[in-house]
């Protein structure tokens, strides 16, 4: 059995060879239910083999190119209509819990159980490793049937299995399971829920785990201490989600959790993965975590097909990976009022393919190893509002191969790379968004061929294609110039304020735009008007060679 399991978990699908795949989302990327080996991983960042290519001489790029006016018409902003926030507080979360039925505990096997999917799975661990670690058995506690509170936990199981060490100090010493129909509660009576390291102790639920004014935390029992961080094969507890579950949390602290095996990344809530017919009974997960504190996580916060989670008001600071990455298929999140800081390795607040239909608001992400705000791999409809990030290694805002969104009222300021960077992303809407005093550009838009980088383009299809409309805001003192754009498909800039720049010698637009510097700022600085840059369409590019024009021409309409 050990060896059929450790098989399957090291199967993971061929990476696909070739070009691209178009806009069309592949219909593999939705069936697949397996596991990957870059599970929660991201493709922001992904660098393709350099290629040789001439820089286009100006001459060229206006035979590629022409700028042009619009009516502002053509460019009328409607704002979108943000959820109401206040709907979402501890008070309206207590309401939630249903006490009106005792529940049971009992200790059994976990083996065959989908709940603890993640430890008899996973290959650096395995049931081997977890039979060690509970001293030659393979059992859990599970609460079924009702309400249980921790208080009703410990007066059910012997001190060997869970034990109150000193005035609201509890540990956690076997794998619990919270069973469908089933509500776990942590309050304020407790001070530390402590899940011990060295006994293989983790929270998983199928029902309703509701956690208030209290902690939970990863502990090394050698160390009498917090299992914090070494490294991502070092098993260390953690809290996982599933089909059909609601996860609650509010004003409380989380701790020193996570490691790198499937969905034991921390906190996290998803959707049976393989079990097939568990998926077909229970819909996604969901739950709010709110007013939290979030530290030392290898992935502050996690799902995977998840649907209407909210995270609001959480500090996330000094996690590993990522501070917020909802991953694969999570739909209509709200990721609102929440500072993420200190990622050790990437990014602060990510969505990553397929996430649609999710409001990231007035969130600040700063002094994060990698960018502050990612959208990645196909997420669309979403709107990012209201939100600051500074002092970020790499980027303040980034859409990677994510179509169809609206970044306003933004502020990116101080970060080492780009304000606001797009790759391979079509339909974005820049509205009323700042990018001040970033290391290069204010914003950084480019079309590029993704070939030479370890993307499964059946997996992740993109296009090679990259327009946006940038109405309002402010671009300023910028490294590299306010806008610097690479092979865009379509730019529209109107109303920007382009104040102070960076460079002594004055402005300087940069790529594409870099040809057409005077039309531009011209139209949009100096008759304020609507600049479209487009590509001139083939007929005419051909036109032209045949027949090149004076570059004197004017090129407005």
């Amino acid at each position: 059995v050990l060896a059929a399991l450790l098989a399957l978990a090291a199967t993971s699908p061929a990476k696909a060879a070739g070009k691209p795949v178009g806009k069309a989302r592949a219909a593999a990327s939705h069936s697949k239910v397996d596991d990957t080996a870059d599970e929660g991983g991201d493709d922001a960042d992904e660098t393709p083999d350099e290629v040789d290519r001439p820089v286009p001489t100006e001459a060229e790029l206006k035979r590629q190119y022409r700028v042009v006016t619009a009516d502002p018409s053509t460019v009328a902003f409607s704002a979108p209509v943000l959820p109401d926030l206040a709907q979402y507080t501890p008070a309206a979360m207590a309401k939630k819990i249903d006490r009106s039925r005792r529940g049971t505990v009992t200790v059994a096997s976990l083996l065959n159980e989908p709940g603890f999917k993640s430890l008899t799975t996973a290959v650096d661990q395995g049931l081997s490793e977890l039979a060690l670690r509970q001293r030659g058995s393979l059992r859990a506690i599970f609460i079924e049937g009702g309400f249980v509170s921790l208080p009703e936990l410990l007066a059910s199981l012997p001190k060997d299995l869970f034990e109150q060490t000193g005035p609201g100090i509890f540990v956690l010493r076997l794998p619990l399971l919270v069973r469908h129909g089933a509500t776990l509660e942590i309050g304020s009576g407790t001070k530390e829920l402590r899940l011990s390291q060295e006994r293989g102790a983790m929270l998983a639920t199928e029902g309703t785990l509701y956690v208030s004014k209290s902690a939970i935390v990863g502990w090394s029992e050698a160390k009498n201490a917090p299992a914090r961080f070494v490294d991502k094969h070092v098993f260390r507890p953690f809290i996982v989600g599933w089909g059909g579950s609601k996860t609650y949390i509010a004003g409380s602290r989380i701790a020193s959790l996570g490691y790198a095996s499937t969905k034991a990344f921390g906190l996290s809530l998803s959707q049976y993965s393989t079990t097939v017919a568990q998926r077909a009974v229970w819909p996604r997960p969901t739950g709010w975590i709110l007013n939290s504190e979030i530290s030392d996580l290898w992935y502050g916060f996690y799902s995977w097909e998840a649907d209407d989670v909210v995270l609001r008001g959480n500090t996330l600071r000094d996690n590993i990976q990522y501070g917020i990455d909802p991953h694969d298929r999570s739909q209509r999140l709200i990721i609102a009022e929440n500072e993420a800081f200190g990622t050790k390795r990437k990014h602060g607040i990510i969505i990553s393919r397929d996430v649609d239909n999710s409001f990231i608001i007035g969130n600040k992400s700063h002094d994060n190893n990698l960018s502050g705000i990612v959208l990645d791999r196909q997420c669309s409809n979403t709107v990012i509002a209201n939100n600051t990030t500074y002092r970020n290694k790499s980027d303040g805002i980034v859409l990677s191969e994510s179509p169809d969104n609206v970044v306003w009222n933004n502020l990116s300021t101080g970060n080492l790379h780009h304000g606001i960077r797009l790759r391979n992303s079509t339909g974005i809407r820049i509205q009323d968004s700042s990018a001040i005093a970033n290391g290069l550009a204010g914003i950084y838009g480019v079309s590029r061929d993704l070939t030479g980088t370890d993307r499964d383009f059946i997996e992740d299809p993109y296009t090679k294609a990259m327009s946006m409309v940038v109405a309002g805001g402010q671009l300023s003192g910028n490294g590299s110039g306010p806008v610097n754009l690479d092979e865009p498909t379509r730019a529209v800039l109107y109303g920007v304020d382009l104040r102070t720049p960076q460079r002594a010698l004055g402005y300087r637009l940069g790529g594409v735009l870099l040809a057409f510097q005077i039309e531009v700022l011209d139209i949009v600085l100096n008759r304020k008007e609507v600049a479209v840059l487009e590509p001139i369409p083939p007929q005419k590019v051909a036109a032209q060679t045949a027949a090149p024009l004076p570059a004197s021409l004017p090129l407005h309409r």
